[in-house]
């Protein structure tokens, strides 16, 4: 997989059908970059780093039916994550959201929004590249066994 940067944020490249794009929104470019060398090994997907919420967002606007997930810190500048992800589900309601943290996540609003199907993943960081990969994997599945890829793969 080659990786190429293209205003301010990180795009791979696959050679191999292309099931959609996964998202990675985190104002630490040094944690983006972790994970999207982490999820290199995941066949098919196109995988994008935003170190700002609105560029994730517009990206995300003009490739909504594209996105398959988001990974999303949830202490953002401007626009929080949680307020990113909300905005992400109104636009398309199928595209799977985890939200990672290095703070203690209170149960509250979160909890919440897992239960109204905003958030479908809470992970805390730090977190090992082989529990984030096998994670991102399932949240693959979950999406392609109820949705089919506009690409025609599944």
């Amino acid at each position: 997989m080659k990786f190429y940067i293209r205003d301010g944020f990180l795009e791979s490249r696959q050679k191999s059908p292309n099931l959609g794009m996964v998202g990675i929104v985190d104002d630490g470019s040094d944690i983006s970059m972790l994970f999207a060398d982490a999820l290199c090994g995941i066949e098919g997907v196109s995988v994008f780093t935003f170190n700002e919420s609105l560029e994730a967002l517009k990206h995300f606007t003009e490739n909504k039916e594209e996105y398959i997930l988001i990974i999303c810190d949830l202490m953002m500048p401007k626009l929080n994550g949680l307020d990113l992800v909300k905005k992400i589900k109104q636009i398309s309601p199928k595209t799977r959201i985890m939200i990672t943290s290095c703070y203690e996540i209170e149960p509250g609003e979160l909890q919440s929004c897992i239960n109204k199907g905003i958030i479908d993943k809470i992970m805390e960081k730090p977190v090992s590249m082989n529990t984030l990969c096998r994670e991102v994997k399932n949240q693959i599945n979950y999406y392609l066994k109820f949705h089919i890829h506009p690409s025609g793969f599944i």
